[in-house]
């Protein structure tokens, strides 16, 4: 599983970080643990996989 966040940094600037994991709860954590201090989260996406 991805998930790819989409983050305002304290300049008011748009990044993205992404993360990999074997499930939603803990591919979400490991994204957001990468968020620069500072900034802040406003999308969080899943990309399309196959089922």
């Amino acid at each position: 599983m991805e998930v790819e966040l989409t983050i305002e940094d304290a300049q008011d600037e748009m990044m993205r970080v992404s993360a990999t994991g074997p499930d939603y709860d803990t591919t979400l954590a490991a994204a957001k643990a990468k968020i620069p201090e500072g900034s802040r989260m406003i999308i969080i996406r899943v990309p399309d996989r196959e089922v």
